[in-house]
């Protein structure tokens, strides 16, 4: 099931953001066309033939931003038609504070290449996000990995688990899963699992199947496992939490469960800076990267977002 926007999350619906979207429309009415006069790296907008959103940055640049509390993801207004990220963590004032000046490349990379792929997934480019087949098989293996040590388990559950895996994040790019999206999904797997029967054994014994808590309530039923038995999304968390070493490193895992763009992210920084590629995640994309895989999807990535940054 598609998580369109990452406060839609369970844990971060908690937040309420009425006065932060307040301000920023405030922003944006008095100061930000100045602002983005002196960006860095312009976002052209996202649209569809339905909507449209505008791009909007925060960088500590005006007075009026100081009563924006800060927010660690990308905010979508759907009424006012835009979608804001906070950089304000990541960059610092100038001597002149007239303009600003990266200070964390790593962090600052990142959030950009997360508010893109956001961007993309909020105006319905699911279908793109998916055609990128790395990411895909990264998410199994974490997943599968982490629970198997967790656990005990033996390599047959872990495989199990890993097929589970590589169902859940292929629903997680719809809202009306079908047998023909099954059957791309087998299609690509072929690549991966050497018992396709087992793709199929996998798929009969799974129900719903639409977020973290499903997911774990599969964990027992796919394996049978009596060590799953009561694995929930509390669990889950607390076994991932420290998995991305970072800012916000813990939100970031959490929502890459249930939003693959932010899962596609942290994919992206493993592969391109050096400071994220000994976390957990880091280590299981390095293992992942053979005969150039990760260098394919690098490149099949950068291809998708070339579209939305200004020459």
């Amino acid at each position: 099931m598609i998580l369109i926007e990452p406060y839609d999350f369970k844990t971060l619906k908690l937040l309420n953001n009425s006065q932060t979207v307040f301000n920023i429309n405030k922003y944006i009415s008095i100061d930000y066309a100045f602002i983005r006069e002196k960006e860095k790296v312009q976002i052209k907008p996202f649209e569809n033939d339905y909507t449209k959103l505008t791009p909007v940055m925060l960088y500590g640049l005006s007075d009026v931003e100081k009563d924006i509390t800060p927010f660690n993801h990308p905010i979508i207004n759907k009424d006012a038609k835009w979608i804001a990220l906070d950089l304000r963590n990541v960059v610092k004032l100038s001597s002149d504070k007239e303009s600003f000046e990266v200070r964390n490349d790593s962090e600052y990379n990142l959030s950009l290449q997360r508010f893109i792929l956001t961007g993309m997934w909020a105006v319905g480019k699911q279908s793109s996000l998916y055609s990128l087949k790395f990411p895909h098989f990264c998410f199994a293996s974490w997943l599968s990995e982490n629970l198997t040590k967790k656990f005990g388990l033996d390599l047959n559950n872990q495989l199990q688990l890993r097929v589970l895996a590589l169902i859940y994040y292929s629903k997680l790019f719809t809202n009306d899963y079908n047998e023909d999206d099954f059957g791309k999904l087998i299609v690509r797997l072929k690549e991966d699992i050497m018992v396709p029967k087992l793709i199929e054994e996998v798929h009969e014994k799974i129900g719903e199947l639409e977020n973290i808590d499903d997911f774990c309530k599969a964990c027992y039923d796919v394996t049978g496992n009596i060590r799953l038995k009561n694995l929930d999304s509390n669990v889950l968390i607390n076994t991932l939490a420290n998995n991305w070493i970072g800012l916000n490193g813990k939100e970031l895992v959490l929502l890459s469960l249930e939003h693959p763009p932010t899962w596609i992210s942290l994919v992206f920084a493993a592969l391109t800076q050096r400071s994220f590629s000994k976390n957990v995640i880091g280590t299981i994309v390095e293992k992942l990267n053979k005969k150039g895989s990760g260098d394919e999807f690098l490149k099949a990535l950068v291809y998708l977002t070339r579209e939305y940054k200004e020459d």
